[in-house]
């Protein structure tokens, strides 16, 4: 049964929210309009005055992804915190996000593969979350490491915590997220100590 609707949110973020759950539960190929309209409790025709077509739908739930991510990296705070504490906001992030990765894996990594063998320009755009976090990660390490180190290190804490995000769901043991993060931290502590 689809919980009562959020009196608060415009239809639009309903909408959103109701997608961002059922792609990260049944993925985009499996989720049709109409089954987000019913989940966000409204019916199809009136989703469409919001969103014409299923990938302007996925193009607003990028959207709110890439600002529920730039919220949590303090987007727009004073950079002149040490890349370490930078990087931090992450960790903290991906640590709290450790029930719903077990859950439903990374919604952004899982929308990034299954475009990518559904539709080049859909994969493109969902992959552009994730390059967008290796160049943001890239700029915090290149602010106290070569340039090569920087893209190195960037490249290994992505990795290590997109792999983390899919054991965890394979195991559904939100544990695996928490003992990453500690790594990762001990991992930061040594690079940029």
């Amino acid at each position: 049964m689809t919980p009562p609707p959020d009196t608060a949110q415009t239809g639009s973020d309903r909408i959103v929210a109701a997608a961002l759950r059922l792609f990260e539960e049944r993925g985009y190929a499996s989720t049709s309009l109409a089954d987000v309209a019913a989940e966000a409790g409204m019916l199809k025709g009136n989703l469409a005055y919001y969103f014409a077509t299923k990938p302007a739908l996925l193009d607003a739930v990028l959207r709110s992804r890439q600002a529920e991510l730039e919220a949590a990296l303090g987007a727009g705070q004073p950079h002149d915190a040490a890349p370490a504490a930078t990087i931090e906001r992450l960790l903290a992030y991906v640590d709290a996000q450790a029930p719903v990765l077990a859950a439903s894996g990374c919604p952004v990594g899982s929308l990034s593969t299954e475009l990518g063998k559904l539709d080049a320009q859909l994969h493109q755009h969902a992959a552009g979350l994730l390059l967008g976090l290796l160049g943001w990660l890239q700029l915090q390490f290149a602010r106290a490491l070569p340039a090569p180190a920087a893209r190195e290190c960037a490249e290994h804490l992505l990795a290590v915590l997109q792999g983390a995000a899919v054991l965890a769901q394979a195991s559904r043991d939100p544990a695996v997220i928490r003992r990453q993060v500690s790594a990762s931290r001990a991992w930061l502590a040594v690079v940029l100590g």
